[in-house]
């Protein structure tokens, strides 16, 4: 056994003889290869287009970098630079009479003839026969409301009057007979030959008889009062036109209960229909107290309505109410319309430009043009011009044609457009394209 591991460790020992020569043996072997040929030398390729690329590329970088930093800085000048400031009007279309007008004042249309058709009596409609826009007539019926109880009573008055009549004519007769038997009492009394209470009991005979017929003759009147009662009640039920005009409302319907005193819907209704006559139509405004004195009875006005922006109408001032209202310092008007159309209704928004007298006479009063704030109007060279500001608050001095000018605006030709913004009082250091702050 221990043989056996001495054997074992002598095959681990290193034999340095025979690691140098396995180390001469190997360089030997490296000496004897054949030598390696060199490798070719590779062209050279041109590099002059290359460095010129990229020489411009190097440049361009500095370049953008400080046109950026160029325009970054030029920002920041301009947010910092103090900007004129300025104040717009506006261009706009109008007409003349608006133009020239001495004061506006917005109102309402009302119908100088409207009313509200209802019931004296209560009643459930009947029978409708207007709808809202029908045009009426005076005295043509608008409603019937139920009234068979009163035709009852009617006929049953008019059965009563017939019989009265044939009592009427049947006491007639009877006073005839006993005319006669008085007037022959008296002759035979006269011949001595009928005593005198038989000629009395005549002339009382013929006395009652005349009685009789008197009192069915009042009766027969009063029974003649009592159908024209009737029959009067019966035309109320008949809600008629009490002039010549439009429904602008149809408040009650088939069914529908109208009670003259009615306060709200739940216990029915107190009107049928509104009436309006819309052939004379004016304009119900205030005007301020301290304004008052600018208009006076028959002042031309021109007049305006929401619902129709294409027209102007003509109008008159045609009453001052005399009574004042003190919470609000105004005193109302009534303008009356000159020229009303099928346009206008009741409660539309209108405004009343009031005009000077001369205005009336003024054949392009209610023709529209062009008009501008005379103040952003000036004068160089001899020409007319005016700062237009755009979207961006930046202005453009362009050329105008004015051909008539008020106090406060000027009517222009040509160089505007509605709804653009011009400078008023333009500063004489404004330049073109300027950026501006626009104050109110």
């Amino acid at each position: 056994m221990t043989s056996s591991l001495r054997d074992d460790l002598a095959s681990l020992k290193i034999d340095r003889r025979k690691k140098e020569s396995e180390t001469s043996d190997r360089r030997e072997s490296v000496s004897r290869r054949p030598p390696r040929e060199e490798p070719k030398p590779r062209r050279k390729r041109s590099s002059s287009g290359g460095l010129g690329i990229a020489t411009i590329l190097l440049w361009l970088i500095p370049l953008s970098l400080l046109g950026a930093a160029g325009g970054i800085a030029y920002q920041q000048y301009d947010k910092i630079r103090s900007k004129p400031q300025v104040t717009v009007g506006l261009v706009q279309t109008m007409t003349t009479g608006e133009a020239e007008k001495l004061l506006s004042a917005k109102g309402y249309l009302k119908s100088r003839h409207q009313a509200m058709i209802g019931a004296t009596t209560p009643g459930r409609v009947e029978k409708m026969y207007v709808e809202e826009g029908s045009k009426v007539k005076e005295g043509q019926v608008l409603a019937v409301l139920e009234h068979d109880d009163l035709k009852a009573i009617l006929a049953s008055r008019k059965a009563m009057l017939d019989r009265t009549e044939a009592e009427l004519l049947e006491a007639r007769v009877d006073l005839q007979q006993k005319d006669r038997e008085s007037k022959r009492a008296s002759r035979l009394y006269s011949q001595k030959t009928l005593s005198v209470e038989e000629v009395e009991k005549a002339v009382a005979a013929r006395d009652m008889a005349s009685a009789k017929v008197e009192a069915i003759q009042a009766g027969m009147n009063l029974i003649e009062a009592n159908i024209e009662e009737t029959e009067e009640m019966i035309r109320r039920m008949h809600l008629f036109a009490p002039f010549d005009g439009t429904v602008v409302e149809k408040q009650g319907e088939e069914g529908e209960v109208i009670t003259p005193s009615a306060m709200s819907a739940s216990i029915g209704r107190s009107a049928v229909v509104s009436l309006a006559n819309l052939a004379k139509m004016e304009v119900e405004t205030d005007i301020a107290e301290n304004l008052l004195s600018r208009v006076t009875l028959g002042q031309p006005a021109e007049i305006s309505v929401s619902a129709v922006p294409s027209r102007r109408y003509r109008g008159r001032l045609r009453q001052i109410i005399p009574m004042g209202d003190r919470s609000r310092g105004t005193i109302k008007v009534k303008v009356e319309i000159l020229d009303p159309d099928e346009k206008l209704f009741p409660e539309l928004v209108a405004t009343v430009h009031f005009l000077p007298d001369q205005a009336l006479n003024n054949a392009d009063a209610t023709k529209a043009f062009l008009f501008t704030p005379k103040s952003a109007v000036f004068e160089e060279e001899g020409h007319s011009f005016v700062w237009v500001v755009d979207n961006r608050s930046k202005i453009q001095k362009r050329g105008v044609e004015v051909v008539v000018t008020t106090d406060d605006l000027a009517r222009v030709e040509a160089g505007l457009s509605e709804g653009e913004s011009v400078i008023l009082n333009p500063p004489k250091n404004l330049r073109q394209n300027e950026e501006v702050q626009i104050t109110e």
